[in-house]
C-alpha cells in the first residue's frame, strides 16, 4: 500500500462508524490496542507501523454508558501522541460531533470558553488537523484552533431526507433561535434547489439564562405550512418544543424537527411529541432505543459516512469506491 494512502484507526466505541467510512474508501480500519487496568488507567497504541504515513483517527466526543466524554477525550489525547510519538507524518482527527462545541465564549465574569480549551488539548497532542461536522459556530471554531479546520454541513443531506415527508404543499424553514439562522438559511437554499419551488423563512426567539428559556415570539408567516425546525443538535429537545409550540399557534400545517446531533439527553420523548410529525438527525451520535419511531416514519436517520469519505478523498487524492463498498443503512 503506497505510503502516501492515509492509516485509519478508530477507538472501540468510534469504530462502526469508522467502518462504514473505510468501507466508502476502500481502506481497511486498523487496529488499536486498548487495555483499561484495574484501577481505571488506560493505555493504547496503534498495532500497525505509522512512520512516515499520514493517519487518519476518528473519534465521538459524546457521553454513552460507561464512559464520559472526558474518558472519551483523554483516551483521544493518549492515541493522538503516541501516533505522533512513533513518528506519523500527519495526523488528522474525525470527531463529527466535538465536544464542549456550544461553550465557545463567556456569559459572564470569569467564565470559561472551553471550546478554546478544547482545541489546546488537541493540539498538544500534535493533531495537525481536524474535521468535525455542523459545529455550533463556524467563527468560535475558526478562533479555537490554529490548525486546519474542516466543518462539514448537512444541508444537502437533510433536504435529501426531507423528500419523504414532502406534501406538495408550502414549506418554511425556521431557526429556533436567532443564532442559527444563518444555518437555516444554508438549509433553506438547499431544500429550494432539491424540490424546485419556492421556501419560506422564519425563526423563534429564545433566550437562555443558566438553565432557564424564555422567549417564543415567532418572526415570519407560518399559517398553513409544513414548517422544518433546523437546529444544529438536540439536547434535551426544549427548544425544539418552544419553537414548535410558537409554529404551531402561529397555524402551522406540519412541524418536522432536523438537527445533526441527536443527544437526547433526557431520552426519546421529543420523537412522541404530538407537535411534531417527524424528526430527523444524522448518524454522529448513535442513537439506542428508536425503532418505534423509526418504524412508524417519525425518524429519519441520515447517513453521514459518505460524506465524510468524500472530503478525506479530496484531501489525499484516493479513488473514491462508494459504488462498489456501500455503506449499510443507518
Amino acid at each position: 500500500m503506497s505510503r502516501d494512502i492515509p492509516l485509519l484507526f478508530a477507538l472501540h466505541e468510534a469504530r462502526p462508524f469508522a467502518e462504514r467510512v473505510a468501507r466508502h474508501l476502500g481502506i481497511p480500519l486498523g487496529t488499536v490496542a486498548e487495555r483499561t487496568y484495574e484501577d481505571g488507567e488506560y493505555k493504547c497504541h496503534p498495532l500497525e507501523p505509522v512512520a512516515g504515513r499520514p493517519v487518519v483517527v476518528f473519534a465521538g466526543l459524546y457521553a454513552e454508558p460507561g464512559l464520559s466524554v472526558h474518558d472519551k477525550l483523554c483516551r483521544l489525547l493518549f492515541l493522538c501522541s503516541s501516533i505522533k510519538d512513533a513518528g506519523a507524518s500527519h495526523l488528522l482527527v474525525v470527531s463529527p460531533y466535538l465536544c464542549y462545541s456550544r461553550k465557545e465564549r463567556r456569559i459572564q465574569a470569569q467564565d470559561q470558553v472551553i471550546s478554546r480549551y478544547i482545541a489546546t488539548l488537541l493540539e498538544a497532542s500534535r493533531v495537525d488537523s481536524l474535521i468535525t461536522m455542523e459545529a455550533h459556530n463556524q467563527a468560535a471554531l475558526d478562533n479555537a484552533f490554529r490548525i486546519p479546520t474542516v466543518n462539514l454541513e448537512n444541508a444537502r443531506l437533510f433536504a435529501e431526507g426531507f423528500i419523504a415527508w414532502d406534501d406538495g404543499g408550502p414549506v418554511v424553514v425556521a431557526s429556533p433561535d436567532l443564532g442559527g439562522i444563518k444555518r437555516a438559511e444554508l438549509f433553506r437554499q438547499a431544500l429550494e434547489v432539491r424540490l424546485g419551488r419556492a421556501i419560506g423563512h422564519a425563526c423563534v426567539e429564545k433566550y437562555r439564562r443558566d438553565e432557564t428559556l424564555s422567549g417564543g415570539m415567532l418572526v415570519g408567516e407560518v399559517e398553513g405550512c409544513t414548517v422544518i425546525l433546523l437546529d444544529d443538535l438536540i439536547s434535551t429537545g426544549s427548544t425544539l418544543l418552544r419553537a414548535a409550540q410558537a409554529c404551531h399557534a402561529g397555524g402551522a400545517r406540519r412541524i418536522f424537527a432536523m438537527a445533526t446531533h441527536g443527544l437526547f439527553t433526557e431520552g426519546t420523548g421529543l420523537l412522541e411529541s404530538p407537535l411534531l410529525q417527524g424528526v430527523a438527525i444524522s448518524d454522529s451520535v448513535p442513537l439506542p432505543g428508536v425503532e418505534r419511531a423509526l418504524k412508524a416514519g417519525r425518524l429519519i436517520v441520515v447517513d453521514t459516512a459518505e460524506s465524510i469519505a468524500a472530503t478525506l478523498v479530496a484531501r489525499y487524492g484516493l479513488i473514491h469506491n462508494a459504488d462498489v463498498h456501500k455503506s449499510p443503512s443507518a
